[in-house]
């Protein structure tokens, strides 16, 4: 009555179908990468465009998301957030009170 070792462990199965091994880099995954960095960046830029900014912070918005990237998207999403939050919450602000 003892634990006795079972041939049939559906759980170790599992375990064994995973590997630490490095992933293969090849030309599609690399390919299917930078396409996806593209769409992003595209994305980014376009949000740039249509954000309440003047010419100049565009145009610096714009020069640190391409040189920087990904470092550049990262730094540019709080600002996007911030300006998407106080656009959608500007309705919970009380209007302002013409003096007479």
């Amino acid at each position: 009555m003892g634990l006795e070792k079972h041939e049939n462990r559906p759980m170790k199965e599992i375990l064994n179908r995973f590997s630490v091994e490095s992933v293969k880099i090849n030309s599609q995954t690399i390919s299917i990468a930078v396409l996806l960095y593209l769409v992003m960046l595209g994305c980014v830029l376009w949000s740039i465009q249509v954000q309440p900014f003047n010419k100049k912070e565009r145009f610096s918005w714009m020069v640190i998301v391409i040189l920087l990237g990904p470092f550049g998207i990262l730094g540019y999403l709080p600002v996007a957030w911030r300006n998407a939050a106080t656009g959608s919450l500007s309705f919970w602000r009380k209007p302002k009170r013409s003096r007479q």
